[in-house]
């Protein structure tokens, strides 16, 4: 049992790396010694604001892509150890995946928006517009076809404290994030198309504050036609025990994070698109004969 355990965790630890995807973040605070000199800091300050109202507009006519992970090797390595756990971290990843599209479609219209794979991340980014999107069952559907050419990522994951500055396109692939990253996942950060975290004053990440309610409770989830069943939350009320769920001969006790139900996802989704649509109502489209626009041209992808 002990050598089973020692497995997973090595798995797991090399899953978790993978996840970190072709790029990675960055903030976009100056460094502190651009603070030392005034007319650094004023001249960061317009373009900063320059790109962030240029983004904003982009997106209101272009699409957000929400990309989706898969824990496929993760998976594949637990199918050869433990084919009925591998079944069960594969259903609690569908069922999260399903509420965060559920959760953009119903609760987002600011854009269009469209849903990858992660692992799909650089065939966007070289240019396919086809073959690469899901549909509401999460099946690559090659009929859906993204015909805008700006777009934003948006993903669940860490939000980067970071010394580096804007990067300009010609350079943006070969960026390392050099920050220091949050303990803990936001339920939305938004990033540019190489996986950049956006800069402030873009309202690109979605408060990480609980939302009130049962601590403990159960929701089914419509997964390929029908309904599972996911406990939610570890404070089980006295002599309640899990919920389980029987798929043959095999019966799974499923679990699903609180923040990743319908429930509560959809109100951070909610919080987002409110966000875009005031900052957008704020933020008219840069003049292009003005000297911040042409300055700030390097970085507007």
């Amino acid at each position: 049992m002990g050598l089973r355990l020692s497995k997973y965790t090595i798995v797991v630890l090399a899953a978790l790396n993978s996840v970190s995807l072709h790029s990675q973040e960055q903030d976009g605070e100056p460094k502190d010694a651009d603070y030392k000199d005034p007319k650094q800091f004023e001249r960061f300050y317009k373009r900063r604001n320059t790109i962030a109202a240029w983004q904003i507009n982009q997106l209101k006519t272009g699409a957000l892509v929400v990309r989706l992970r898969t824990n496929n090797l993760l998976i594949s390595e637990l199918q050869k150890e433990d084919p009925d756990f591998a079944e069960k971290k594969r259903l609690e990843m569908a069922a999260t995946n399903i509420n965060i599209m559920r959760s953009f479609i119903y609760n987002y219209d600011f854009s269009k928006v469209y849903f990858i794979y992660s692992s799909s991340s650089d065939t966007l980014l070289n240019g396919a517009r086809s073959n690469i999107f899901l549909d509401t069952s999460l099946s690559v559907n090659p009929s859906i076809t993204m015909n805008e050419k700006f777009y934003l990522l948006a993903e669940p994951g860490k939000v980067y404290n970071s010394s580096i500055g804007f990067v300009p396109e010609d350079s943006a692939s070969m960026v390392t994030e050099r920050g220091n990253a949050t303990t803990a996942d936001f339920p939305v950060v938004l990033k540019n198309k190489y996986g950049h975290q956006l800069k402030k004053p873009f309202p690109y990440v979605t408060s990480r504050k609980p939302v009130l309610g049962k601590k403990a409770h159960v929701v089914n989830v419509m997964i390929n036609g029908e309904s599972i069943p996911f406990n939610v939350g570890d404070l089980l009320a006295p002599g309640e025990k899990e919920i389980t769920y029987r798929s043959g001969d095999r019966i799974f006790s499923l679990n699903l994070p609180r923040t990743f139900t319908y429930e509560v996802y959809s109100i951070y989704v909610s919080q987002l698109n409110e966000n875009l649509i005031a900052f957008f109502q704020r933020n008219p489209a840069p003049n292009e004969r003005s000297l911040q626009f042409r300055e700030a041209k390097p970085f507007l992808y």
